[in-house]
């Protein structure tokens, strides 16, 4: 599968009209085109130490929002949930 659109190169710092092979699940390649689809292409942002208890929404209106702002993965420390949900006495 190819995919094409700008190319958001977190490593050199450019934005520049790309296409990207895939195959099966890994890219296989990626090439500098002279011009794609006004969309863009990112690496998904992985938030490292995330208290989705704090956000106070449930889990899934916090991964809603994440996903909608470029988080595709976090890693959840969840040791405030007891000053969220209480413990049972």
């Amino acid at each position: 599968m190819k995919i094409s659109g700008h190319l958001i190169d977190i490593h050199s710092r450019e934005i520049y009209p790309a296409e990207i092979t895939l195959k099966g699940q890994a890219i296989e390649r990626v090439e500098r085109i002279d011009s794609a689809a006004l969309r863009y292409i990112m690496p998904g942002l992985i938030d490292a130490h995330i208290h989705i208890e704090s956000s106070m929404v449930t889990p899934g209106s916090f991964a809603k929002a994440a996903v909608s702002r470029g988080t595709t993965a976090v890693v959840s420390d969840p040791h405030e949930i007891a000053n969220v949900v209480g413990i049972r006495v």
